[in-house]
């Protein structure tokens, strides 16, 4: 299992080769060759009070996709849990993105669906395993507001890795309650696991975060021992 977070710029004191950003910090990153995978998200958060990010219009998606190396990956996807208001428009526009272009070795085709409903992630899942994953990943959206290890949690992750045609499943935002069962799942189908989180530094000051972060690693491992 990898685990991926994000990097404050303090890159000496964490040491850690897997990182996730937004697009518009990707952009603006020296020194990417450091890291030795990279997933790059839309911007998420941006969702909270709008139907859109702040960037469309102003970054080419095809042309960004061709400009990254074999490492780096993107998905651009609209999670429905951000806004409830949106769910209609975000399903939408996440499943019109993954069709177009879910066939690009940098995309990663990221599963939306209704939040905590387990009939709508069945629905979902099953169209977006139809397309073609060049890149064989599959992202899984609308998690990182589950609690626990809950029964919405333990009927949609193994149904998502009985069936995924990837060879590699993401969970975005996987709590660390969660993350031993989704490692037992992933070794019990065979397939590449990869989460993250950064609820680590949470309230934490800057100069703590190296220590906290290596404090949530031994967890992590332990959870997995």
């Amino acid at each position: 299992m990898k685990f991926f977070t994000y990097d404050y710029g303090n890159w000496k004191a964490y040491q850690w080769p897997y990182l996730i950003l937004k697009i518009k910090n990707y952009l603006k990153l020296k020194k990417k060759d450091k890291y030795s995978i990279i997933l790059i998200d839309p911007g998420v958060y941006e969702l909270g009070d709008s139907d859109h990010f702040s960037w469309e219009g102003k970054i080419d998606i095809d042309e960004f996709l061709d400009s990254l190396p074999d490492n780096h990956y993107f998905s651009f996807d609209y999670p429905g849990d951000m806004n409830p208001k949106f769910t209609d428009i975000f399903l939408k526009k996440s499943w019109d993105n993954a069709k177009k272009y879910s066939k690009h070795p940098q995309y990663i085709t990221t599963v939306q669906y209704r939040f905590n409903n387990y009939l709508s992630f069945i629905e979902w899942f099953d169209d977006y395993n139809e397309l073609t994953m060049t890149s064989n990943i599959m992202g899984l959206g609308n998690i990182c507001k589950q609690k626990g290890c809950n029964s919405f949690l333990k009927h949609a992750l193994p149904y998502a890795f009985k069936n995924s045609k990837a060879n590699w499943i993401h969970i975005y935002g996987a709590n660390l309650f969660t993350i031993p069962y989704i490692d037992k799942l992933g070794k019990m189908f065979n397939k590449k696991v990869s989460v993250d989180n950064r609820k680590w530094e949470y309230y934490r000051k800057s100069s703590e975060r190296p220590y906290w972060f290596k404090e949530y690693i031994k967890k992590i491992e332990c959870y997995l021992n």
